[in-house]
């Protein structure tokens, strides 16, 4: 059997570092594609929330947001297994949004054997 789950994350990088400078800003394990594509559109709003409101970042993220036709874009790259990543620059940081989807396989549970083979208990 497998599950699918979709991992999201938020990150801030430093202006001409590479990467591994990066510093999580949020992140989310999501059973449904749902949760997912609502999670990035809430970080989206925490973003402008925390950038000045009337910078260009700012009214990209809002854009992004809530366009219906990138929303539609994102939820169909989810589904067919392609990360998706949304990136603005704000001064000297850049913001990403990304999220992408996970099959974990689960593992048949293990049942002890405590009975030998051919023994009869219902005597």
């Amino acid at each position: 059997m497998a599950d699918i789950e979709y991992r999201c994350r938020v990150t801030a990088t430093p202006a001409g570092t590479g990467p591994g400078r990066e510093t999580a800003l949020g992140a989310a394990r999501t059973p449904s594609l749902l949760l997912a594509t609502s999670w990035l559109r809430a970080q989206a709003s925490l973003l402008v929330w925390r950038l000045e409101p009337h910078s260009p970042a700012s009214a990209q993220l809002t854009a992004w947001r809530d366009d219906a036709t990138r929303q539609w874009q994102v939820s169909g790259s989810l589904v067919a297994g392609e990360g998706v990543r949304f990136r603005v620059h704000h001064e000297e940081m850049t913001y990403e949004l990304s999220a992408k989807r996970v099959i974990r396989v689960k593992q048949a549970p293990c049942t002890p054997t405590n009975e030998r083979e051919g023994s009869d208990r219902s005597r």
